[in-house]
């Protein structure tokens, strides 16, 4: 496993696409930060929540965070990168046929992908946010962090954490199965997007259709983003649903692999 590890990291270090995630971001936070001072969020939203506002004549580091929370969910998007770096590069390339030996079981070959692949979502969401204090504290300085603010900071990114490894987890599931880049793309995006306009289609018909937005994940950063005022329940469905996605794409993503054919 540790060399399966260090080769991956040699191709995260040698990739283009990892450079040109970091572009998106470093550009992304800037645009937000120095220019419109409000970071839009993506999927079901209602309209107060479009944009995650900060007062126009001032910027500082905790406003930074509260502004990177805000618009968490579009990070998935840019797991994507690693999916195709770490997944989906072994069976481009035809690297699949070395790789999985005599000498390491389908089973661990799985879970080192995965856990490579959430470590690359892990760091780019540490510096998304990094990035949004450092740039917000060019501006106004650090802010305030006192009264409990670093733990709820803290909090926050972890319970975010478990959406992106929830994400992350799909998105490795659906390397697996599909073995291809433009097939693993198209239904991991459809699987961010469809369930806000599925919602936002339903709604229109039934009352109770925005009830069923807290099993979608891109819904619950923004929930998470905002715990202290959620009901606990709230929190832990969210929690549950993040590791009910990875443990259950995990195990069949190892079942359906042993049995598959690598041609």
């Amino acid at each position: 496993m540790l060399n399966l590890m260090r080769a991956d990291m040699y191709r995260l270090v040698r990739s283009k696409g990892m450079l040109i995630a970091l572009a998106i971001i470093i550009g992304l936070v800037a645009l937000v930060v120095f220019v419109f001072r409000v970071a839009p969020a993506s999927g079901i939203i209602t309209d107060e929540d479009v944009f995650t506002p900060v007062a126009a004549n001032e910027m500082t580091g905790a406003m930074g965070a509260q502004l990177a929370f805000g618009a968490m969910n579009n990070m998935g998007f840019l797991f994507l990168a690693g999916l195709h770096i770490i997944a989906i590069s072994v069976f481009s390339s035809g690297a699949i046929k070395n790789e999985v030996t005599a000498s390491i079981s389908r089973a661990k070959f799985y879970i080192t992908k995965w856990l490579m692949c959430c470590f690359v979502s892990i760091a780019l969401m540490v510096v998304y946010l990094a990035l949004f204090i450092l740039f917000a504290s060019f501006v106004d300085g650090f802010g305030y962090w006192g009264s409990g603010y670093m733990q709820e900071v803290l909090t926050t990114f972890g319970l975010q954490l478990t959406l992106a490894i929830g994400l992350t987890s799909v998105g490795v599931f659906l390397s697996f199965i599909t073995r291809r880049g433009g097939a693993t793309d198209g239904l991991y995006i459809a699987f961010l997007l469809a369930p806000s306009f599925i919602l936002a289609l339903l709604d229109m018909a039934f009352e109770w259709a925005m009830d069923l937005a807290m099993y979608d994940m891109g819904f619950l950063f923004g929930i998470f983003a905002n715990y202290q005022a959620q009901p606990t329940a709230d929190i832990v469905q969210g929690v549950a649903i993040a590791a009910g996605w990875t443990v259950v794409t995990v195990v069949a993503g190892i079942l359906l692999f042993r049995r598959a054919e690598i041609k």
